[in-house]
C-alpha cells in the first residue's frame, strides 16, 4: 500500500466535504450545499467548477422566478469515484 493509491486531489478536505455531502443526497441546491460544508460562497463555486471539469459533478441552473437555483448532483463516474476513494482509505486505514 503506497500513497499513490489516493487521489490527493480529493481527499483534501473542501473537496472531500463536498464529495461527500454530494454522495448522501440525490442532489443539492447551492445554499444547503454552502451550508452543510461551512464553505464561503467563492470557495465551493471555484470546488464545484473543478468537480464539474473532471466530469465528478453535474451543475444545472434554473430559472423559477426573478431569482435562479443551482442545482448540483454526483454524476455516475462521480459517484463511483468515490466510493473507490472511500473503499481505498478503509482498505489503508485496515477497517
Amino acid at each position: 500500500m503506497t500513497y499513490t493509491e489516493i487521489d490527493a486531489h480529493l481527499v483534501a478536505p473542501k473537496r472531500f466535504v463536498t464529495m461527500s455531502y454530494l454522495s448522501q443526497v440525490e442532489q443539492a441546491d447551492f445554499p444547503a450545499l454552502q451550508e452543510t460544508t461551512g464553505l464561503s460562497t467563492p470557495d465551493l463555486s471555484k470546488i464545484l467548477r473543478d468537480l464539474e471539469e473532471r466530469g465528478l459533478v453535474e451543475i444545472t441552473k434554473e430559472r423559477r422566478t426573478r431569482y435562479g437555483s443551482t442545482r448540483v448532483r454526483l454524476t455516475p463516474s462521480g459517484q463511483k469515484t468515490f466510493k473507490n476513494l472511500l473503499a481505498t482509505l478503509n482498505r489503508i486505514a485496515g477497517t
